[in-house]
């Protein structure tokens, strides 16, 4: 046996069942030839094998990011970065500066900003704020969640939305210039970028990807544009990170006219689940809960869909044999999804692992219903981070009571639920949301640094339907690993502060830490 790689005086640990680790790991034609000791590997390795010293580094699976935005992530490189301001003065600062750099008439565009972390304010920009930075361009500032636009009167007259538009904000007859849900996704149908911009964006991200670990992504709301993108840089052999792609459900009668499901594709390129959104979020205020918010006591947030509507999504997807990844995170609309998942399964038993994205108010009786359905949870381990925390966004518009029971990641795997962990670019970093679930301030929430690694390791590979071939390190399965400059198992309080020493993507080396 010769390799192409071998890498040594390592701790690699492999993330199987088994828990097995091992000092070598040898790779070669894309694939784990060997595991094992240093001295059995050097034996493996001849005059063109690159062997790399490790140093102890301790060397993973490739992180598996289940649940981002990435098409639109590298886009957004291009535009306007708020999600560092530390008030509401600076965003609006920055904004007036960004605006001087444009035509009149151009749109300003930005993302990422949170109210929820602002210091003088804790209310959204209006349009009346944004016309006084930038009066001769149109304006328009999406909330780091995705739910939520600011824009100004420019924009609202080019954006030109019926008044009736579910998420239009108007308050005594007047526009206030916040965009809700069916607004948001108006507006960005009206400003969606082309299919040149998305494969640009595309591989920005992927450079990003590589210099954090993650070497497997699944995007999470995929349309025409943004798969034409994939598709291309994929024949052209430059799509160098392996994507899921989870389609709108404009594409379910399609896929089900054609039969094609979650799988369909090739190592770099697949389909994944439809996307199907059930209600919005916390930080927009509509999220489907069944006791108010807060911080507006008439407040239980929206439901994308009446009951008999997800109810006929659910059921041709079930009975056409396609995988369903449905966005609910309030537990109103997780009771309403568990209800309509039950309703497809009293008809046929199928194992299509079916997700519910984010999930983030389950209680007790929801985890029970997901075991017996086999329902993968897809969480996001980073919003604990963000705002799970003793005086965060989840205290202010929850309550503290609320706040305890959010994202019970130890409750899913102690009832053996699957678990799975994406960051929905908030922000796109596996260490920071493994960081948050490990060091949880809540004990339904805190799990092991073994647990939380598999979540963005194997959990993700699972919920693609690849198991068998990543996700884990053994022999034969594909070669994506990472390299870690600290050690999650001892140093677990420190895991946000670690960095990626290397990353490997079928056996090749993408990012190297210079």
């Amino acid at each position: 046996m010769s390799v192409d790689i071998v890498i040594i005086n390592a701790d690699v640990q492999a993330l199987d069942e088994a828990r097995d680790s091992f000092s070598a790991v040898g790779i070669d034609d894309g694939k784990i030839a060997f595991l094992g000791s240093d001295k059995a590997a050097k034996k493996i390795a001849n005059s063109k094998t690159r062997v790399i010293d490790a140093r102890g580094r301790v060397v993973l699976p490739g992180f598996i990011d289940a649940h981002t935005h990435f098409a639109y992530m590298g886009v957004r490189e291009g535009y306007l970065d708020l999600s560092d301001t530390a008030s509401k003065h600076e965003a609006l600062a920055r904004i007036k500066k960004f605006a001087l750099c444009k035509d009149a008439g151009q749109w300003v565009i930005g993302s990422g900003w949170d109210e929820s972390h602002w210091s003088d304010s804790n209310e959204y920009m209006n349009k009346e704020e944004l016309d006084a930075v930038a009066p001769d361009n149109p304006v328009l500032l999406r909330r780091v969640d995705g739910h939520l636009d600011c824009v100004n009167t420019r924009a609202l007259k080019i954006l030109n939305l019926p008044v009736d538009t579910v998420g239009y904000e108007v308050v005594d007859g007047e526009p206030t210039g916040v965009l809700k849900e069916d607004a948001v996704e108006a507006a960005a149908e009206l400003l969606e970028p082309s299919a040149d911009e998305f494969a640009s964006g595309i591989t920005a991200a992927t450079k990003i990807a590589h210099r954090l670990g993650v070497t497997s992504i699944q995007d999470a709301q995929v349309d025409g544009r943004m798969l034409k993108a994939y598709r291309s840089l994929n024949q052209a052999g430059e799509l160098n990170i392996r994507a899921s792609l989870m389609l709108t459900t404009d594409y379910l009668d399609e896929l089900a006219t054609l039969g094609l499901g979650a799988g369909f594709g090739d190592d770099m390129l697949q389909l994944g689940p439809i996307k199907v959104f059930s209600d919005g979020s916390i930080g927009a205020g509509t999220a489907a809960i069944s006791e108010p918010y807060l911080d507006n006591p008439r407040e239980l947030g929206l439901l994308m869909w009446e009951k008999g509507d997800l109810e006929r999504i659910v059921l041709k997807a079930h009975k056409s044999d396609i995988q369903l990844a449905v966005h609910a995170i309030g537990d109103r609309a997780i009771d309403l999804v568990l209800d309509c998942f039950e309703r497809a399964n009293s008809q046929q038993m199928k194992d299509l692992r079916h997700r519910i994205e984010h999930a983030e108010m389950l209680s007790d009786e929801q985890i029970a219903r997901m075991k017996k359905l086999n329902i993968i949870a897809s969480m996001q381990p980073n919003f604990v981070g963000q705002w799970g925390l003793a005086g965060g966004m989840y205290d202010h518009r929850l309550g503290r009571e609320r706040t305890m029971r959010m994202n019970p990641f130890a409750s899913v795997i102690e009832n053996g639920v699957p678990l799975v962990f994406g960051s929905d670019c908030m922000p796109f970093d596996p260490l920071y949301g493994i960081h948050s679930a490990v060091n949880a301030p809540y004990p339904l929430q805190r799990i092991s640094p073994e647990q939380a690694l598999r979540a963005y390791t194997i959990g993700g590979a699972y919920a693609s339907f690849e198991d068998a071939k990543k996700g884990t390190l053994e022999v034969g399965k594909l070669a994506d690993l990472v390299m870690l400059d600290g050690n999650p198992f001892n140093e677990p309080q420190g895991i946000k502060d670690m960095s990626v020493e290397m990353t490997i993507l079928d056996g090749k080396i993408v990012y190297e830490k210079s």
